[in-house]
């Protein structure tokens, strides 16, 4: 046989491989995971946690993770005297299929609607988000009203693993369409982990479009003014500390608090010691509005 023939015979092997292989992924997924009728995943559903009728707090989960990554704190915030709410993003707790399908225009746009319907609502209202959703939070107080902003592990940077897994990802989505994403070192906490609905992997069109928001995010800082509360763990696994003191010292709030934690990974609204997390947070909330 011809060497081109060669060639093309053994890629059309690696690429049937490759859709088998992606294939048992999305079933093992949904097998763990089931869903509604409208292919949300139970118990990723967005709420809403109505507390007060004049002030809210409007938090966006991260990149692989769903409204349930954040609802622990938004409890205790609503215990706190808010309004609390938690959308469930374009392509997350759904299926793999969509997580690679969702791009950061359709993201944006969700996040702004969401706004716009909280705004109509109340008063006073203050946007935040873990990783990618602080990312996401700080577009919006870029753009927007918003009266204040809480942040968690935010995503504000493209950090060295994702500019390596980005731009390599055209020769390893040849092999593999899902990458491990290394979820299990974001919580600490085993049982903590147990419980998140996340889909522990990253694909080719799903990194790219974190890294448009993480790089978009970083050009928007100095148009964050207002008062901003920062939170992250001295053992985030995702997120070097001196790289994330640079970019928060980038926002262009002159009321800012950043509080460094232990114990913690990446997600640490889940992990160990979120309850004095979230003690932090609706202290610094209560104390300006």
């Amino acid at each position: 046989m011809p060497t081109g023939l060669w060639a093309l015979a053994l890629a059309a092997v690696v690429w049937a491989q490759r859709t088998l292989r992606a294939q048992r992924r999305a079933r093992r997924w949904r097998a763990r995971f089931p869903a509604h009728d409208d292919g949300i995943v139970i118990g990723a559903e967005p709420r809403t946690l109505e507390g007060s009728p004049t002030r809210a707090v409007l938090l966006f989960h991260g990149y692989n993770d769903s409204p349930q990554s954040l609802l622990p704190l938004a409890e205790r915030l609503q215990a706190a005297g808010w309004t609390v709410r938690l959308p469930l993003l374009p392509g997350h707790g759904r299926s793999l299929e969509a997580f690679d399908a969702w791009r950061p225009d359709e993201l944006l746009a969700h996040a702004r609607e969401e706004y716009a319907a909280l705004r109509a609502r109340h008063g006073t209202v203050v946007v935040g988000g873990l990783s990618m959703g602080g990312a996401l939070a700080c577009w919006l107080a870029a753009e927007t009203d918003a009266d204040g902003v809480v942040l968690f592990a935010p995503m504000l940077f493209v950090p060295a693993p994702m500019q390596v897994a980005v731009s390599t990802a055209r020769l390893w989505s040849l092999v593999t369409k899902y990458i491990a994403g290394g979820g299990r070192r974001s919580v600490r906490d085993p049982d903590a982990s147990r419980r998140l609905i996340s889909y522990g992997c990253s694909t080719r069109r799903s990194l790219e479009a974190l890294e448009f928001m993480a790089k978009g995010t970083g050009v928007r800082l100095g148009f964050v003014h207002q008062p901003t509360l920062v939170m992250q763990s001295e053992e985030d696994n995702r997120l070097p500390r001196a790289q994330s003191t640079h970019a928060f010292s980038r926002l262009g709030s002159k009321d800012r608090t950043v509080v460094w934690t232990r114990g913690a990974g990446h997600v640490l609204t889940v992990d160990h010691g979120w309850e004095r997390l979230a003690d932090t947070t609706a202290a610094w909330l209560n104390a300006r509005w």
